[in-house]
């Protein structure tokens, strides 16, 4: 038990630098739009202080919820969004100074009409997603949902915010999640870390990447 809570340990500090495994793909990963917006978050000169500006990989979850609406909240940010409408999508990471600390970002792009749809149903699941767990007995991988104070701005096209306590291998993680919709654009931003998580940070991250999005022309 100690060998796999250390393996999994590890597998968090490393998750932004190479991940714990595959990474997601697909066609709306590589069209000229993607490759664009892939760029767009390549560095983050105005990244808050203690986290690295050059990107990583995007965001490996922790875990597999088996809540299906759990699941669908950590696939967005792993880079697996809705694939219905969706025509460019790209995941960032941005490691930390904290134990196991990582930033990351995750845009998808769709028509206005079916990002609404998209946020709509993302919304709705995070008011299911109570408790994220995986299969795994006990209290190894288990984070209690509950709402995250966070200002009308950042919640923009009905967007929602949620902090996630609890253990990720036996170990204290806590996980700030926001989804957000601009036009097109279905965003989604997680501060996490085994150290802790900072609501201020977790606000400027958010306000940065929407000035991000802002420059797009969506």
């Amino acid at each position: 038990m100690r060998v796999a809570r250390l393996t999994i340990a590890c597998c968090l500090l490393a998750a932004a630098v190479a991940g714990c495994g595959s990474g997601p793909v697909g066609d709306a990963r590589t069209t000229p739009q993607a490759l664009k917006i892939k760029a767009l978050f390549a560095d983050l000169d105005e990244i808050p202080r203690g986290f690295a500006t050059r990107s990583r990989p995007g965001w490996e979850e922790p875990f597999e919820p088996v809540v299906q609406a759990c699941r669908r909240l950590f696939n967005l940010m792993a880079g697996r969004p809705a694939r219905k409408g969706l025509t460019a999508a790209t995941t960032a990471s941005y490691l930390g100074e904290g134990v196991g600390q990582t930033a990351a970002v995750s845009l998808a792009l769709y028509g206005s009409r079916e990002a609404a749809d998209q946020m709509d149903e993302l919304a709705k699941a995070s008011r299911k997603c109570t408790t994220a767990r995986d299969q795994t007995a006990g209290e190894v991988n288990r984070l209690t949902v509950a709402p995250l104070a966070v200002s009308e701005q950042i919640l923009q096209g009905g967007g929602v915010a949620r902090r996630l306590v609890g253990r990720v291998g036996g170990y204290p993680y806590e996980m700030h999640l926001i989804v957000a919709r601009q036009g097109g654009a279905v965003i989604g931003l997680v501060n996490a870390g085994m150290s802790g998580a900072d609501a201020r940070t977790t606000e400027e991250l958010a306000r940065l990447v929407s000035r991000k999005v802002a420059t797009l022309d969506l």
